[in-house]
């Protein structure tokens, strides 16, 4: 007898072939017959006109901030994806010891659930990669979840968050830890080298890094050294470093980012001749051109707390400090390449729209430039009134400086899309009826339904690309650079991630959204998602399932 019977669908297998009538069998998790199938079964879906998928894969993730608070991880499942890629951009909550002990303790690393969660856990402030992970099983997620070293995290527990190169003996000891993550479970490592102290190092010893993460045959993702006007040059480190350390390798946030547009099509074809010698590229990309923030996101060179911005933003002294390096600090500057930099380097803060300010609504809606010209100060001056009157904590922005050219990116064969570049939460709580109205008001898709946005949209609206295609993209192309072999397609022996969904009518959200009904924010079309042969969603309801699995890598 079955668990579960999918009858009458079509088949999208994951691979890009095309899709065919089938039916489909599971049991134990696992599938186990494809076909025309009279077998009997505990529960039959019918899937009649629908098309049945592999789950889809965040291959760009920040779950590990937040797995422990939220292990259900609502926000992935409500749009079919069932696997997230962690610790990406560097960072990571694992290993914790050396100097990054030390910073935890004084409170000096940034205050994130995670490292409440397991300094709770471990009053010591250290534990493994291999800890880690078992505290994320015995918290029983919801969704399958993929973990990766942080070149930032490494060097935080070696050199603590020193501005210089590393030595031979600190890459040494760098590698060491790296190689303890790797078998731990690990299934490569990240980099995120616009960020502090990934920042300071140097090519040199992320080949060296790299190099360890091949001897593993694992996974090398990276958010390169500057998004804007170092893009160029980022990307051919990026290549320098696959290359030489003879590492597969994913480039992250492959977007153009204000106030250089339109460089993909030479980033691509930087890539594609790297590929032609033999480098193993792929390449990630969000499915949306405008980012959220707080105003420690224009602050981000220094990656202050709510409580540290408060803090510096109180003094004239801290003031001018901060304004001088915003206006000084240029985009080759290891501090001024990450992506929002350009608009306080450039002044251009009519791209920057105030949508949420709880404690002055008159503002919602202004850039900040039209504030500061109210307010006869500079925009600087605007923004820091504006953070210290919300404790550092706000107001909330939306920027304008992605480039919208997913027409060039989401049918490129080597593009994974897309990357929802979030943690995991409960859509009902996380959001405000504010934050769905700006959503309407503006288009703006969130990240709740970038995966439906892509079937929707970019298929069958805009025709880049096939059915099939997309799901190649958002399932077997993504577990192939995971190194994963028994997810991704529908096959007899393959886990049962599975997304049952209308083609016709999948789409990022309702046509009338009502910003009162959160739900009318879910995407529509999808009408069951189920995680290791358990139905975790039918349409809108979770049914209460956490059949998610920690992998480990093997």
């Amino acid at each position: 007898m079955l668990d579960l019977l999918f009858k009458g669908g079509w088949v999208v297998d994951g691979l890009g072939t095309p899709m065919y009538r089938a039916d489909v069998g599971v049991r134990e998790g696992r599938i186990v017959a494809i076909g025309d199938l009279e077998i009997e079964a505990m529960r039959t879906l019918d899937c009649t006109n629908r098309c049945i998928s592999p789950g889809w894969v965040d291959i760009h993730g920040h779950a590990d901030w937040s797995a422990l608070e939220h292990p259900i991880g609502l926000n992935l499942l409500i749009q079919g994806c069932t696997l997230t890629v962690a610790g990406n951009c560097g960072g990571a909550p694992a290993p914790m010891q050396g100097l990054a002990t030390e910073q935890l303790k004084r409170g000096a690393l940034r205050s994130l659930g995670t490292h409440q969660a397991m300094q709770e856990r471990f009053p010591e402030g250290v534990w493994s990669m291999a800890d880690y992970l078992d505290v994320l099983e015995q918290g029983k997620p919801g969704i399958n979840y993929v973990q990766l070293a942080g070149h930032n995290q490494l060097r935080q527990c070696v050199m603590g968050s020193d501005a210089r190169r590393a030595s031979p003996q600190e890459i040494e000891a760098m590698q060491g830890l790296l190689r303890q993550c790797l078998e731990e479970g690990a299934f490569g490592m990240s980099s995120g080298l616009v960020f502090i102290p990934g920042c300071w190092s140097d090519t040199e010893e992320l080949i060296a890094l790299a190099r360890v993460v091949a001897e593993y045959d694992g996974l090398y993702a990276s958010h390169i050294r500057g998004e804007r006007e170092t893009n160029i040059e980022a990307t051919q480190e990026f290549i320098t470093i696959a290359e030489r350390g003879g590492v597969r390798a994913q480039m992250s946030h492959m977007q153009s980012k204000y106030p250089v547009f339109g460089n993909n099509v030479m980033k691509m074809e930087m890539i594609e001749q790297a590929r032609s010698r033999g480098v193993d590229i792929t390449v990630d990309s969000e499915a949306f051109p405008n980012c959220s923030g707080s105003p420690a996101g224009f602050l981000q060179i220094y990656h202050y707390t709510p409580e540290q911005l408060v803090a510096a933003l109180s003094t004239p002294k801290g003031r001018a400090e901060i304004k001088r390096t915003m206006r000084t600090i240029h985009p080759w500057h290891p501090l001024g390449r990450f992506g929002p930099g350009g608009v306080p380097f450039r002044r251009a803060w009519d791209r920057v729209i105030i949508y949420d300010c709880p404690h002055d609504h008159s503002l919602q809606g202004k850039t900040v430039a039209a504030v500061a010209a109210e307010r006869g100060i500079d925009p600087e001056d605007a923004l820091f009134d504006l953070a210290l009157a919300e404790k550092g904590r706000g107001p909330r922005f939306i920027h304008h400086y992605i480039e919208d050219d997913h027409y060039r990116t989401a049918p490129w064969p080597y593009c994974i899309f897309p990357s929802v570049d979030t943690g995991l939460f409960d859509p009902s709580t996380h959001f405000s009826e504010l934050d769905l109205r700006y959503w309407k008001d503006t288009g703006y898709p969130g990240t709740i339904g970038l995966f439906p946005r892509v079937l929707g949209q970019f298929v069958r609206e805009e025709k880049l690309m096939t059915v099939e295609e997309a799901v190649r993209k958002m399932t077997s192309l993504a577990m192939q650079r995971l190194g994963i072999t028994d997810r991704g397609v529908i096959r007899p022996g393959m886990w049962a991630d599975l997304v049952v969904f209308d083609k016709e009518t999948i789409a990022l959200r309702s046509p009338d959204a009502d910003p009162q009904r959160i739900e009318t924010f879910y995407p529509v079309g999808i009408d069951y998602v189920v995680v290791n042969g358990q139905v975790a969603m039918e349409g809108h309801r979770y049914t209460g399932v956490r059949a998610g699995q920690v992998l480990r890598r093997k």
